[in-house]
């Protein structure tokens, strides 16, 4: 049987190719996604693109979507053919990376580097509030493994209020710096 085709994204191509990026949720491709992509990005607009390219990948039987019982949470995990498919990789609707010239002129513009940390800051944070929700959900799913959970959960709740006072702080300096 001849192995089949498919095109994928680049950075998505990248991204599910990494052999721990398994079983999981649709958020986690989308945060993965915006934080390897050379290209700003919304939030909304890439979480549509991942979840039409999960949904895409999930009828062509490469990856399988597990609903976990008693929760609305969502698995998704690689199938065995998912080994087997020649992916064809291009880049989404066509973007490239900035030229080097431009990349120059940005890297010594303070207002740029401050959106960048910013932008890195806030997937940080929706990171680590997810990270404190699955903790949650474990509880529930495994009561016995409840005090390392708890002392996890606030790791990541104490990460998150981190992440938060540091995206305060930038938001203040671009709003100091673009009067």
């Amino acid at each position: 049987m001849p192995r089949v085709s498919i095109k994928i994204c680049t950075t998505l191509h990248t991204i599910l190719q990494h052999e721990s990026f398994d079983n999981f949720q649709i958020v986690h491709l989308r945060d993965a996604f915006i934080a390897a992509s050379a290209n700003d990005q919304n939030v909304i607009e890439s979480y549509k693109f991942i979840y039409r390219q999960v949904v895409r990948l999930v009828k062509k039987g490469l990856l399988k979507k597990i609903n976990k019982e008693n929760e609305k949470t969502v698995i998704y995990q690689k199938t065995e053919q998912f080994y087997q498919v020649i992916f064809v990789t291009n880049e989404r609707n066509g973007g490239t990376k900035p030229s080097s010239k431009f990349q120059d002129i940005t890297d010594h513009d303070p207002i740029h580097l401050l959106k960048e940390r910013l932008k890195e800051s806030e997937i940080d944070l929706l990171t680590s509030i997810g990270e404190s929700e699955e903790y949650m959900q474990l509880y529930k799913s495994f009561p016995e493994m409840k005090e390392h959970l708890e002392f996890m959960y606030m790791l990541a709740r104490e990460n998150s209020s981190k992440l938060l006072g540091q995206i305060k702080a930038i938001k203040s300096v671009l709003a100091h710096q673009q009067k």
